[in-house]
């Protein structure tokens, strides 16, 4: 395990009590369901829900969890109350494992991210699950993933440019918080410990330069950044960040920027004390946290309800032409 690798794991074993305070007892979690052959334990997720919506004959919407830990260390098992609590305000939630260096470089943790999104097509032909509302979230690097997700939906030519997997699945809405949406700035700030040369070069998937004059060689240099393929093509999308975040130095605020650009409906959820930093919506006791927590889902939810009013109105619209 290198430097990089242990402050990660050790971020995660600090703050598991913290991440994960209560259990909310009515969910259920099928556990560890492979969505790809590629990498056993990596490519598995668990699907949280309230079993009372089996009972159900509506479909109820999916969220797909994308967990952080500095692209190199972290696992779903760090978000299990976050997913619960998801799961209590009637979603479905998908909470996926990926491989990550030195297993695969940056774009192969892209790709398994993707297939753990394209899974949500298999798992609706068991489950009551509305493929129109499918909405992706994560944290951190999770969110990265989750806004490359994004970036790969909305731009027909982005996959083939990069050898990434189509992604098949309807993306309604996003929730980010405390990502890195620009790499190329990321590479250039100091973050505590030094690691960013360990870090870059871990994600390229060879030794780079301590100074990194030779990063832009890395053959997907100029698509390592979600911020530079936002579009007009975008969902919906609630962006959180800490101006205060040590480790995702000033890049919620241009993000959140670009996407009140191009996106038809941004929501945005900042904070600015010290004690506040990054990934701060996970402390899920702090009322801030919960504040941040429970005003995506009610972003989201009003979203949702915008795509039911929608398929009402062509609805209605059929009948009356027929």
């Amino acid at each position: 395990m290198n430097k990089s690798q242990f402050i990660f794991k050790a971020i995660d074993v600090v703050c598991e009590k913290s991440q994960n305070p209560y259990t909310i007892d009515e969910i259920y979690c099928v556990k560890d369901i492979p969505f790809s052959d590629k990498g056993g334990k990596f490519t598995c997720g668990d699907l949280y829900f309230n079993p009372v919506i089996l009972k159900e004959k509506k479909k109820y919407p999916i969220i797909l969890n994308i967990h952080g830990g500095g692209f190199v260390m972290g696992d779903k098992q760090y978000r299990k109350t976050l997913c619960e609590y998801y799961a209590s305000k009637g979603y479905y939630v998908f909470n996926i494992n990926y491989r990550m260096p030195p297993q695969v470089d940056l774009f192969g943790v892209i790709g398994d991210s993707i297939d753990g999104a394209n899974y949500i097509l298999k798992l609706a032909e068991e489950y009551n699950i509305d493929t129109d509302k499918i909405v992706v979230t994560g944290d951190s690097s999770g969110a990265y993933l989750a806004a490359y997700i994004a970036a790969v939906k909305f731009d027909s030519s982005l996959a083939e440019k990069t050898d990434l997997p189509e992604v098949k699945i309807n993306v309604a809405s996003l929730i980010l918080h405390s990502g890195p949406y620009n790499m190329q700035k990321m590479m250039e700030e100091p973050i505590p410990f030094g690691i960013v040369p360990e870090l870059a070069s871990m994600l390229a998937g060879y030794k780079l330069k301590d100074d990194l004059s030779d990063l832009p060689e890395y053959k997907y240099y100029n698509y390592m950044s979600p911020i530079d393929f936002v579009n007009e093509n975008w969902c919906p999308a609630f962006i959180s960040w800490s101006d205060k975040d040590l480790i995702v130095i000033d890049q919620g605020r241009p993000m959140a920027e670009k996407l009140m650009k191009c996106c038809p409906k941004v929501s945005t959820f900042y904070v600015d004390k010290i004690t506040e930093g990054h990934c701060f919506h996970l402390t899920m006791k702090k009322d801030i946290s919960m504040q941040c927590i429970d005003k995506s889902i009610e972003f989201t939810d009003n979203i949702l309800k915008e795509i039911d009013a929608k398929k009402a109105e062509a609805s209605d619209t059929e009948k009356t032409i027929a």
